[in-house]
């Protein structure tokens, strides 16, 4: 503990409340009475203070107490002292409008178009200078939820860990996507066999992820027996959304793609799976308990959920 640290850990905040108003009132009588207290109790405190910063600090007089220049030089101090107390005490109340909060937050990839955007398109209107800092998902987020590093996360596995909160978020549906005018769109109904005789792009859902061939993501969509052939994995979707438009290639993306306007724009729904046999995609966004009291945070967490589900 250093020298500071040393000398403030005898000091008892209480007691500047009371020196505040003595100093004020110069008069023991009228500083008890405003502080509610009794004038034994008065006296015990001025006793309390003397030997603090040992020093008199008030002489009596017959018109009540005058103040030695150590009180003089702590009259100067009190009012910030004071005020920065009362700024640890209370919580700064938050304005979007105002506010310049950066917030961390980790969105997958695949979702950011349909997360992300209509996020920061709100921020725009309703809270110009709040600062949204987005980073890469992990397939382990709770670390960084820990530390501070991220503010939220919204992730497809809900946390078994009591520190953490996770708000549902809706479910999403596996849909299988391609350009506006592929050749699939001349059936009357697109089959899953149709879809598996074109290529697919796809897209890289957390920093480090190593997409293998036997992805158990496809097993569950695919079956199998049922194989998909990955011709380009990268972490940027506009470059699968380029090279669709140049191709025929298909991706396998979710409902909430569609509530992207610049993306419905260039790709639309060729295929939704059946998920009625299977366990459905849960989307969480997750927090740890450290910002349970933070105005801001709820503020966003309210903002993820409106804009989301």
């Amino acid at each position: 503990m250093i020298d500071t640290e040393k000398k403030l850990s005898r000091l008892d905040f209480n007691l500047l409340i009371p020196l505040s108003v003595l100093l004020k009132e110069k008069n023991i009588s009228r500083a008890a009475e405003q502080l509610s207290i009794s004038q034994s109790g008065m006296s015990k405190t001025l006793q309390r203070l003397r030997d603090l910063f040992d020093d008199p600090l008030f002489y009596r007089t017959s018109r009540g107490v005058i103040p030695t220049v150590r009180a003089k030089e702590l009259e100067l101090l009190l009012p910030d002292v004071v005020a920065a107390l009362e700024n640890i005490m209370i919580s700064s109340s938050f304005d979007p409008k105002t506010s310049e909060k950066c917030f961390n937050i980790s969105v997958p990839a695949i979702l950011s178009h349909s997360i992300t955007l209509p996020l920061i398109n709100h921020l725009i209107e309703h809270a110009p200078n709040v600062r949204i800092n987005e980073q890469q998902i992990l397939l382990n987020p709770l670390p960084l939820l820990e530390s501070g590093a991220l503010d939220f996360a919204v992730h497809l596995q809900k946390p078994d860990d009591n520190n953490f909160a996770a708000i549902s978020l809706g479910q999403v549906t596996p849909i299988i996507y391609a350009k506006q005018n592929h050749p699939l769109f001349k059936y009357k109904q697109v089959s899953l066999e149709h879809c598996l005789a074109y290529n697919f792009v796809e897209l890289l859902i957390s920093s480090g992820d190593v997409i293998p061939a036997d992805n158990p993501l496809n097993k569950l969509l695919f079956g199998e027996n049922k194989v998909k052939q990955t011709i380009l994995t990268s972490s940027q979707m506009h470059i699968l959304i380029e090279v669709m438009n140049h191709s025929d290639y298909l991706f396998v993306g979710s409902s909430l793609q569609m509530s992207s306007m610049s993306l419905s724009q260039q790709i639309k729904p060729v295929y939704e799976f059946d998920m009625s046999n299977k366990k459905p995609f849960d989307l969480y966004l997750i927090h740890h308990n450290r910002i349970t009291n933070s105005e801001a945070h709820q503020w966003l967490k309210q903002l993820f959920m409106t804009s989301t589900i």
